[in-house]
């Protein structure tokens, strides 16, 4: 998700009319292109419907999901309407083939919500499929057998990438994760550990996942750790990302320390301008920002 996130700073930020019209197909959301006819058919399918039950203590629960089978690229939730400009229609969770290796199996809303799934989105995993959705509530609350990423705002709606399959977190947030000096993340920033070249992210907050579309995580060069696997971040969560901010973090740039924050600015304003708590003791320079872009690199220092 580290294109996505960056590209959904830069959606916030309005910076759309700088980097050219090439980027805008990169952003999760809907696209002017039309998707490819659908081919196939769904059914109710009891045997589908038992495998929607979810594990709880005391053993499978019946959450209210509606199991669907389907042939070809069907999907039982592939007709959204919007009325008056609102989504309108029911979230599938795709559930894996049945042992045959016949007909898709989802598990569905009963009831319609206030989103669409949207066959146009593009998402950096392939594995995953959008929704657009209105309102702070996320698909999963609706249904809890998909899990989806970060949300990406488009004026009043939300778009999301999903998967029903559980998707595997690079990172987790851990209490126990350490600056470069050996001791614990300081009070004011949140500690990650990550595997390999993961970036943290909003939606790996857990159980605080719906803070996930309104909060936006700072995250310095990586700390590594003694197994070298493994990163410690101490991140910085600005929350609201301030309006026409053009600084985005950028954890390679050169000669920035472990611990220290870097940032990529494709306006003309400095990290200071945009994050209050960052100083940053040097000037700019010119460079690229980490997908490539003309930007004005910055390393600094939370204060």
């Amino acid at each position: 998700m580290a294109l996505v996130r960056r590209m959904v700073a830069l959606r916030r930020y309005g910076l759309g009319f700088l980097l050219g019209a090439s980027l805008s197909a990169l952003v999760v959301g809907a696209c002017t292109s039309n998707p490819a006819p659908t081919n196939g058919a769904c059914v109710v399918e009891a045997s589908a419907a038992q495998r929607c039950d979810v594990t709880v203590d005391g053993g499978p629960t019946d959450i209210g999901l509606v199991g669907y089978s389907c042939t070809g690229s069907a999907r039982p939730d592939d007709s959204p309407k919007y009325i008056e400009d609102i989504p309108q229609g029911i979230v599938c969770a795709d559930h894996g083939t049945p042992d045959d290796g016949g007909a898709q199996e989802f598990c569905c809303t009963s009831a319609t919500t206030p989103c669409a799934y949207n066959p146009v989105a593009i998402c950096d995993d392939p594995s995953t499929y959008g929704f657009q959705c209105q309102g702070a509530t996320r698909p999963e609350s609706f249904n809890p057998a998909i899990n989806c990423g970060n949300g990406v705002y488009e004026g009043d709606l939300i778009n999301y990438c999903c998967s029903g399959q559980p998707l595997v977190d690079g990172c987790i947030q851990s209490d126990s994760a350490q600056a470069p000096d050996g001791g614990p993340c300081s009070a004011r920033l949140l500690g990650w550990t990550c595997s390999g070249d993961s970036l943290p992210k909003a939606e790996e907050l857990g159980v605080s996942k719906s803070r996930a579309d309104l909060y936006y995580l700072l995250c310095p060069t990586p700390t590594p750790t003694a197994n070298p696997a493994y990163n410690y971040y101490c991140c910085y969560t600005p929350a609201l990302v301030p309006p026409g901010g053009s600084c985005v973090q950028d954890t390679a740039v050169p000669g920035c320390q472990p611990g220290r924050f870097g940032f990529a600015c494709y306006g003309p304003e400095t990290p200071h301008d945009d994050y209050q708590p960052m100083h940053c003791p040097d000037p700019g320079v010119p460079g690229r920002s980490a997908e490539g872009y003309p930007a004005t690199l910055y390393c600094c220092d939370f204060q």
